[in-house]
């Protein structure tokens, strides 16, 4: 026969707000036999929680009967001898960690905490077992106090609400700022759910960072006790875009271990990046710096990569500059090596048809609708149609003075297309596909190597050139842009050719082109040609598939690369075991494909491999 208590432990924050109290360890006593075991169970928690000395955990050792580990939804069952099954129970909790999420369980030095004593009431549910419930919430006076006190996590809950509807709303990111005399701290973050609560964790380390932190941390309001709380303001974050829901004047001024609110939203305020102006990457997704992401030997990024295509320039724009509207300008400069020095008069604007169709920002409108919190409209350069679309001073790009328009803070300011800035370069590579595996470098096609630019942004008060200041200069980078004519393709096989290829690459079989037919068959020799050019040619290799016997393998060395722009030349199949031979090859349909790559990036993607294949009959 089993006796079970099962239980569950939770803890209020606010009155409304409360957590799981997970991975502490449940303690299951025999009181005292002089203890009035009534008056003690019928007595509130509020009354009996209290927190033991180690004399006293030290004490009720040979009292402890069982004890277990509650799970993440604080749940708990422990199994009670039958011998104890009259009798009431001192209960405590043992705890060396408090929840503090999204982090891990903050931890400290553990510690116990008498609860209560507790009468079971036994339910059969079975010939066999017997079960009591035990449930606890403790006061948020006491848990707020043990999370803060003795394990230093600082807790928020909230709800959000539409000030005008009342209705919750969910999928905000609410975000905590404490308010200082020298410059403010994010505190923490958390999504509102769909009843629009959330709960942010902290510690006291976010509240006392300085502008010398971390070799000196303490409340920047030095005015105020070592011991005081933060001051707390909120913002709000949807759709990448901060919003100041509360500003400093309204803080709460030295909050306590727990903080409870309830915030509505009404006209909402964009926070503007504290960011200045700048130019400082290219690229959103590879995010390469303009400076220390290229190598000033090559003009390639550290990786080894020129570029090519529409290429992303990463920055930060604002309205205004010293409270005038902000207009900015890119320009450029040709070298000849990328190691030449920078001439200062030799700039150029990148006019308008350089640029690609690019975001710069957007206007946000507040909706109040829960389900779409914020509307957001993009602002392009070159937009077309209705879309929002800059104004160009010249080649001045003139930042929008909507109220509720948002430029980029580090994304993208301007899409350059480098095909316009640079110009591209076709070179016709049709030739009788008996020359595949040979050289095509010749005067008619001669070698196109990468060209070099620097870029450099200004910006300025609209109009006035005396406030001009330059906002990021970058070192030349590379940029290519070759696109092969009339390639060959599929060998003398089934012979064609495609044109706007950025690699040329071709394959064909020495033994088709003898024949003078594309369905030559192969009988015991397999001569393969292949040719692959580009500037930037990073790797080329060969493969083949068809059916092989038993314990037979088969393929290619590894083609080695000759000197820019192009490798070419022949090969045949290694096999294994080596004494076999093409004669050895299943009689069956046999292709053997080519691919190419070269080391080509826009800065969010790179040039995707380039291929071709021939086929061919074993007899």
């Amino acid at each position: 026969m089993s006796f079970i208590i099962k239980g569950n432990f939770s803890a209020r924050l606010c009155e409304d707000c409360f957590e799981n109290l997970s991975q502490v360890r449940v303690r299951i006593y025999l009181p005292l036999r002089e203890n009035d075991v009534a008056a003690v169970s019928a007595a509130a928690i509020k009354d009996t929680f209290r927190e033991l000395s180690d004399e006293e955990i030290k004490a009720k050792q040979n009292r402890l009967i069982a004890e277990a580990e509650t799970d993440m939804e604080g749940n708990f069952g422990i199994n009670i001898d039958e011998k104890y099954s009259r009798s009431a129970f001192e209960i405590d909790i043992y705890c060396d960690s408090v929840p503090r999420l999204p982090h891990p369980p903050k931890k400290g030095k553990a510690r116990q905490f008498h609860i209560t004593t507790f009468t079971p009431e036994w339910k059969l549910i079975d010939d066999q077992n017997h079960v009591s419930n035990f449930q606890c919430r403790l006061p948020s006076k006491w848990w707020c106090m043990i999370k803060g006190k003795y394990f230093d996590v600082w807790s928020i809950c909230g709800q959000l609400i539409d000030c005008k509807t009342k209705k919750a709303l969910p999928g905000i990111t609410v975000i905590a700022m404490d308010a200082d005399f020298i410059t403010d701290d994010e505190l923490g973050r958390n999504v509102t759910d769909s009843n629009g609560y959330f709960k942010i964790f902290y510690t006291s380390v976010e509240f006392k960072k300085t502008f010398l932190s971390p070799v000196i941390n303490i409340e920047t309001d030095v005015l105020l006790p070592f011991a005081s709380g933060p001051d707390v303001y909120f913002q709000l974050e949807y759709g990448g875009q901060r919003f100041a829901l509360e500003t400093k004047a309204n803080r709460r001024n030295n909050v306590g271990y727990c903080l409870c609110v309830k915030l509505c939203a009404k006209e909402l305020i964009a926070v503007e990046s504290d960011t200045p102006p700048s130019f400082t990457h290219f690229g959103l997704t590879q995010h390469i710096p303009i400076q220390s992401g290229i190598n000033l030997a090559t003009g390639k990024t550290l990786a080894g990569y020129a570029f090519f295509s529409s290429v992303n320039l990463i920055g930060t724009i604002c309205k205004k500059i010293n409270a005038q509207p902000m207009e900015y300008l890119f320009e450029f400069q040709q070298l000849a090596n990328p190691t030449d020095a920078i001439n200062p008069g030799n700039w150029s604007p990148i006019v308008p048809n350089m640029i690609d169709k690019t975001v710069i920002g957007y206007l946000y409108t507040y909706t109040g609708d829960p389900n779409n919190f914020v509307d957001f409209e993009d602002y392009y350069i070159n937009g077309t149609g209705t879309e929002k679309t800059v104004t160009f001073n010249g080649n001045w790009i003139q930042v929008p003075q909507e109220s509720n328009f948002i430029g980029h803070a580090d994304g993208q300011i301007l899409k350059l297309n480098t095909e316009k800035l640079a110009g591209v370069t076709t070179i016709d590579m049709s030739t009788p596909t008996s020359t595949i595996g040979s050289a095509t470098v010749s005067p008619a096609r001669p070698q196109v190597k990468n060209k070099y630019y620097a870029l450099r942004m200004r910006q300025r008060q609209q109009g006035n050139a005396a406030t001009e200041m330059i906002a990021g200069t970058s070192k030349p980078i590379a940029i290519y842009n070759v696109l092969y004519k009339n390639v060959n393709k599929n060998g003398s096989w089934a012979p064609s050719t495609v044109s706007d290829q950025y690699i040329a690459v071709s394959v064909d079989l020495q033994e088709i082109v003898a024949g003078l037919s594309g369905c030559s068959k192969v009988t015991n020799a397999l001569h393969v040609k292949y040719g692959a050019r580009n500037e930037n040619l990073s790797n080329v290799s060969l493969s083949i598939t068809g059916p092989h016997k038993p314990g037979q393998s088969f393929g290619f060395d590894p083609i080695a690369l000759l000197a820019a722009p192009e490798t070419f030349g022949s090969t045949q199949l290694i096999f294994t075991p080596p004494t076999d031979t093409v004669a050895d090859l299943l009689p069956c349909a046999y292709t053997v494909s080519i691919s190419a790559t070269a080391l080509l990036t826009t800065g969010d993607g790179n040039l995707n491999s380039y291929n071709d294949f021939v086929s061919f009959c074993k007899v």
